[in-house]
This record gives structure tokens, sequence and C-alpha cells, in this order.
């Protein structure tokens, strides 16, 4: 499996056989993304499905609930009125926190995507969880690998932290990459990996 960042929240994960979307929208008016085809589109925020060219093919999840889609599981719940998923994908388990905002994970959240391979998360605050929110979520859920979204700089005219704030914050050696291949056997076993990706414009 491939992941790769298109900016702002948007990130694609595909193999050879499928290939699901996370949040395919930007947040400000001057950003506009192509149609992608895909089997799976998910999104934190329904209010932007209305707005969002999603292919008729793709199947769309824009609410909480346990979903079953060729050979992937995801599993969502509402915190706060935005949607949180963990993907079960070739054997890994990416939890995505979307547009996760400055609430606490309690411990019953927690069931849901503690011990996830990867995390996703935003870390440039503003309305998103900031750099030490960020830290303190990864902590909670001890994932394998991170990887930071919605900070300045991505793509467009959002206003938000740079994502050095946050890699200062948590304190852990950066691997940057244009896309991440992962299989569930190269996993890191001991340290949390941290990726930044480049994002795809």
């Amino acid at each position: 499996m491939y992941i790769s960042w298109q900016g702002f929240n948007y990130f694609r994960l595909q193999n050879t056989q499928t290939t699901i979307l996370l949040n395919p929208y930007a947040w400000d008016n001057a950003t506009t993304f192509s149609k992608v085809k895909s089997d799976l589109v998910l999104f934190s925020n329904p209010k932007y499905l209305s707005a969002n060219k999603v292919n008729e093919q793709s199947f769309v999840i824009d609410s909480p609930g346990e979903y079953e889609v060729k050979d992937v599981f995801v599993y969502g719940k509402q915190l706060d009125g935005s949607n949180i998923y963990l993907i079960s994908f070739e054997d890994v388990k990416i939890a995505f926190l979307g547009e996760f905002g400055h609430q606490s994970l309690s411990t019953k959240d927690l069931e849901l995507i503690e011990g996830a391979d990867v995390l996703i998360l935003p870390v440039g605050g503003g309305d998103l969880t900031t750099s030490k929110e960020a830290v303190k979520i990864i902590n909670q859920v001890e994932p394998r690998i991170v990887i930071p979204s919605a900070f300045a700089g991505s793509v467009g005219k959002a206003k938000a932290d740079t994502v050095d704030l946050f890699v200062k914050e948590f304190g852990v050696k950066v691997q940057e990459e244009e896309k991440l291949k992962i299989t569930k056997k190269d996993l890191p076993q001991e340290d949390i990996k941290l990726v930044i990706l480049k994002a795809q414009k």
C-alpha cells in the first residue's frame, strides 16, 4: 500500500486493486482538486460532500458506523461534530483523525483507534489540533508511524502553524517522503517513525 498527500487534510491510500480517498477537499476558495477515480471516499466533515466532485462509482462514507468495501474495513465514530475513522487495509490499521479539534480522547474514544499502526492527525492548530495536543494523542494511541496534516505551507492559503513546531514538540527524527510505502511486515517495532509527506500538487 502507498499513502500520498494532496495537501490540507486530503490523503490517498492505494494498492494495485483499491483506491481510498480521505477528505478530498480544500479549506480555501482558491484551491481546487481534480476528480480522481476511487473505490472508497471518507469525509470527516459531511458538509463538504455536496460541493465535492466524487466519482459516481465511489462508495462514500460520511457518518459513523462499520463498513466493508472490497478488501477494506472502516470503523467510524463522531466526536464533537467531526468523524474519525479506523481503516483496516492490507492488514494495516490506519487511524485518521481528519478535522479533530481541541477535545481530549476519552477511554471510550481510544477503544476505536488505540494501537493503530499508522496515525494521521492535524497538527497546525487553529480550529484543529495543536502540536502539543497532537503529541498527547500520539502518546495515547501509541502508533508505529505518525503522519501530520493540516499545517501551514502545504497547499492553499489556510491559516495554520508550521510543521516545524510539531516536529520540535514531538522530538522525533523526521523522514520525508513523496509517498509512503507500507506493508505490515515492515512496520517499525521499536521506535515511532515520523513521516512528513510532500503535497502532491
